[in-house]
């Protein structure tokens, strides 16, 4: 359900498909509504709808899934993949760094997710030559496609636009010829500047609980598994729609997703414009047995962040694509932002 902001494409497939993640800030809205009956007979817990349209967000900049970005816009080195101050060649930017994870490096990782032409987590590659245009430089034409107004604007809807703000860093450093991140006064170059890609993270269990119980009945069970796919063979009830949430982005099944999955919210918006808001639970399963029109938009909101699709949706069977590899394009699981 939920990859990758700055992206050229934008992905949309049906039920054998799935679509990456993107990310952005987020200021979501909810009211009371009914609660839905959960998988196997349980009360799902916190779910809400509401038939009108979703409020617009509100950017949050800065606020992101991928490795925090330290230091003042304009000033100080770049926060590497590993988390250590990096600045000489090859180092980007601290403000510029910021821009690129709290917009880009959802879609434009390393690799960059299928069909997106070029990645945006290295030095290297921003200031090489695009794609899709040779006579400008990645870095460029990211700017030029940030701008208000661009014929095929960056991050693309839902997500959030960039600030004017992040536009101006942006601008500020492609304007100067992109320089590398400056040294301080005795400080050592490096070239370790790449921008961590959440997605490049190892298979784990973060919560170190695993369910056990088989198909002994109950909203908790079997997190990570296709839901509707063992629903539909009559065990438990229908459901339109079934997924877990996980802390990384390569949990395996039957992990339990944690006390931190209960603390996001999985906003689902119909076609019709009704939008649902469903709780995971300690497992980090959500499910949603109500009226849903598809195509369907979806994200996953935490303490003010958010990790959304960039495409509408056909399939309701979440687990189905975001596996712990992930299939069709997913890139792996359903990932807290």
């Amino acid at each position: 359900m939920i990859k990758k902001a700055l992206s050229a494409l934008a992905f949309s497939f049906g039920l054998a498909s799935c679509t990456g993640l993107i990310e952005s800030g987020f200021n979501g809205s909810g009211a009371a509504g009914q609660g839905a009956t959960g998988a196997a007979g349980q009360s799902a817990t916190g779910q809400t709808s509401t038939g009108a349209a979703e409020q617009g967000a509100t950017g949050v900049a800065g606020v992101t899934g991928t490795a925090d970005v330290t230091g003042a816009a304009g000033s100080g080195p770049s926060t590497g993949a590993a988390g250590a101050t990096v600045c000489g060649p090859g180092a980007i930017p601290t403000d510029v760094a910021a821009v690129i994870s709290t917009r880009c490096i959802a879609c434009h990782g390393t690799p960059p997710i299928a069909g997106v032409p070029s990645s945006l987590a290295t030095y290297a590659s921003l200031t090489g030559s695009s794609r899709t245009d040779p006579t400008k430089s990645v870095a460029a034409l990211a700017l030029a496609r940030m701008q208000p107004g661009a014929a095929m604007p960056m991050p693309p809807a839902p997500l959030q636009a960039a600030t004017a703000s992040e536009i101006a860093a942006f601008q500020s450093w492609v304007s100067a010829g992109t320089p590398a991140a400056a040294c301080a006064d005795g400080g050592v170059p490096s070239d370790a500047g790449a921008i961590a890609d959440p997605y490049s993270t190892p298979v784990v269990c973060t919560s170190k609980t695993m369910w056990t119980r088989g198909n002994n009945g109950s909203g908790s069970m079997d997190p990570g598994q296709a839901c509707i796919a063992c629903h539909s063979k009559g065990e438990g009830p229908k459901l339109a729609l079934g997924g877990t949430v996980f802390p990384t982005a390569h949990e395996p099944d039957n992990c339990n997703g944690g006390s931190v999955a209960t603390m996001s919210q999985v906003v689902i918006r119909g076609a019709d414009g009704m939008t649902v808001t469903l709780m995971p639970n300690a497992a980090g399963n959500f499910y949603y047995q109500g009226a849903l029109a598809k195509p369907y938009t979806a994200k996953v909101t935490s303490m003010g962040r958010e990790r959304a699709m960039i495409a509408t949706q056909t399939s309701g069977d979440c687990n189905s694509c975001h596996t712990q590899d992930g299939l069709m394009m997913a890139p792996g699981r359903i990932m807290l932002p």
